[in-house]
């Protein structure tokens, strides 16, 4: 997830004799001290990583582009993280994504993964508790392709190792764990956090008895539950009972590895090699020290700069000057940025915020907003912005739309799920007032998100109508509303759900014969039949076995060579 990085008030590195260069592949651009052998391999990683994400796991990689800096030197490193725990970080801004990494070793192959993993799940997934966020980026750094599937699980010997010599993290300090929380300022306590965390995580997704709880578990997270109490309700134990089980599965010495089959990764040319120039890694420099918040390290570097500069330079001194609390200058700076044809849509927002703080009209600040969506449209403060705004003005279907949008691309922001809330309160949609309170509260960064958070839930239920005793009169659903039966059907064992966005591939193996693939466009939509069907959960990857006839509509021209439309799943 996001978080701000605390930076060493260094000097800039002039005069260094390292050569920066800049690569990319179809979906990163990585600068690098490192040389183009390391930068090579790095985007391979992480080219694979992504690809296996969207194939195998069904996630959805987000828009923004990504830039990935390569750190040879430490001491380079460290004027951007200056904790000695960490050898890699992710920084999310309106944008773009960074990713930092130190080393060149296969260690470092494996931190770039780490930190990508946490860009997906900030872009992707409610709110983790820290072991959950830590012990899933661990897990699947070492995701790599092997024949004709990927390849999750592989045992990572030096937490391992760690784990039958040191002492463990008492259970109450692991579970409450975070961000800020002293034991990460410490190597060897932070080591055996990341160790237990990927263990634990391993027992919740290979060990039989754990992993088919584990879809319940994340809904639960999604739905605004509170870490803890969502797994004593997955799984029917207290939190303490995982580690107690995770002490002899890691002396068993067996770590179950999956290998899912998936599509092979496209092919791909070698990218070009291309050398900067003083001036443009200093403005990279720049670049990422304003998206993790030193604007005093960053004017060392822009005091460089001639005064008169393009759009990405005054954009970088408007910042600068936000930083400094000097909103004139600010101002100034954003106005030339937008003149001179900044490609950026920080400009315009950022201007559209000072015209805001002035008390401009309305329409003038909506015009720049609307600016800065139309070059970026994944730009999730302007349309949290423009839906304070709709809101304010009463207009609350507009103004949830807005946050709708906000939500889906940073599903993380507290402030983003209670301004949501409030809308869906409004409207009198009060389920949808509480799932979103739920979610402002489990993200909550801040005291003062939770207190936010937990009024709005207060609201919520004061809001709430209370059950009707007198029974509703049964629904008629017309005939030409039921869902279509299908013409064909298939028994066998569900073996693997391979998610695709909103879309899903069931891939089912009869008693003879090969698999058979069939397409859900909206899996919330299939007709569950049978009585087991009422604890069935949609997860995606390999399943439990678990025997199924399915209806279908043969059809050709399915994506991902299914040959039919499922209409209804039974349950043996």
């Amino acid at each position: 997830m996001p978080w701000l990085i605390l930076l060493l008030l260094m000097p800039p590195c002039r005069g260094s004799a390292a050569t920066w260069i800049k690569l990319a592949s179809p979906h990163f651009e990585l600068l690098t001290d490192a040389g183009d052998k390391h930068a090579l391999a790095m985007l391979d990683r992480l080219e694979t990583v992504r690809h296996v994400f969207l194939e195998s796991i069904g996630g959805k990689a987000p828009r923004l582009p990504v830039r990935v800096f390569l750190f040879a030197s430490e001491r380079d490193f460290r004027r951007f993280e200056p904790r000695r725990t960490v050898r890699g970080f992710h920084q999310g801004a309106a944008d773009r994504d960074y990713i930092a990494v130190l080393g060149t070793g296969e260690e470092a192959l494996r931190a770039v993964r780490h930190e990508y993993v946490h860009l997906l799940l900030s872009h992707g997934s409610a709110t983790l508790p820290l072991w959950l966020e830590e012990g899933t980026a661990e897990l699947y750094s070492t995701v790599d392709l092997r024949g004709a599937g990927a390849v999750f699980g592989s045992v990572i010997v030096n937490h391992v190792r760690a784990l039958r010599q040191l002492e463990w993290i008492p259970d109450d300090i692991f579970f409450q764990a975070a961000r800020d929380s002293p034991l990460l300022e410490h190597s060897s306590q932070a080591g055996m956090f990341y160790a237990q965390a990927w263990a634990l995580a391993h027992l919740l997704n290979f060990s039989p008895s754990w992993r088919r709880h584990m879809p319940r578990f994340v809904e639960l997270i999604d739905q605004g539950s509170p870490a803890l109490l969502a797994f004593e309700s997955a799984f029917g134990v207290k939190p303490s009972r995982a580690l107690q089980e995770l002490r002899p599965y890691v002396q068993g010495a067996r770590f179950a590895t999956a290998l899912v089959p998936m599509p092979p990764t496209p092919d791909r040319d070698a990218p070009a090699t291309v050398a900067l120039t003083a001036g443009q890694w200093q403005l990279a420099q720049v670049d990422l020290i304003l998206a993790v918040r030193n604007a005093e390290a960053a004017g060392q570097l822009l005091d460089s700069f001639p005064d008169s500069g393009g759009p990405d330079i005054e954009t970088a001194r408007g910042l600068q000057a936000l930083g400094r609390r000097d909103n004139a200058a600010a101002k100034t700076h954003f106005a030339a940025a937008i003149r001179l044809g900044s490609a950026s849509s920080i400009p315009a927002f950022e201007y559209a915020m000072l015209l805001r703080e002035e008390g401009a009209a309305p329409d003038e600040v909506r015009r720049y907003l609307a600016e800065a969506v139309g070059r970026n449209p994944d730009f999730a403060e302007a349309h949290f912005i423009l839906g304070l705004m709709a809101q304010k003005e009463g207009l609350h279907r507009e103004a949830i739309a807005s946050f709708e949008q906000a939500t889906r691309i940073l599903p993380r922001q507290s402030y983003f799920w209670h301004a949501r809330a409030l809308s869906h309160l409004e409207l009198k949609q009060t389920e949808l007032a509480r799932r979103s309170a739920l979610r402002a509260a489990a993200s909550a960064a801040t005291a003062a998100e939770l207190e936010m958070a937990q009024a709005a839930i207060r609201l919520v239920n004061t809001a709430a109508p209370p059950p009707s005793a007198a029974p509703r009169p049964g629904v008629v659903i017309p005939d030409s509303w039921k869902p279509r039966p299908g013409s064909e059907s298939v028994e066998g064992v569900l073996e693997q759900i391979d998610c695709h966005g909103a879309s899903a591939r069931f891939q089912i193996r009869p008693p003879a014969g090969p698999p058979v693939r069939l397409w859900v466009d909206k899996p919330g939509e299939v007709l569950l039949k049978d009585a087991s069907s009422i604890t069935f959960t949609f997860a995606c990857g390999p399943q439990q076995p678990r025997r199924v006839a399915i209806e279908f509509n043969p059809e050709p021209g399915l994506p991902q060579a299914a040959t039919g439309r499922i209409t209804a799943i039974h349950f043996r």
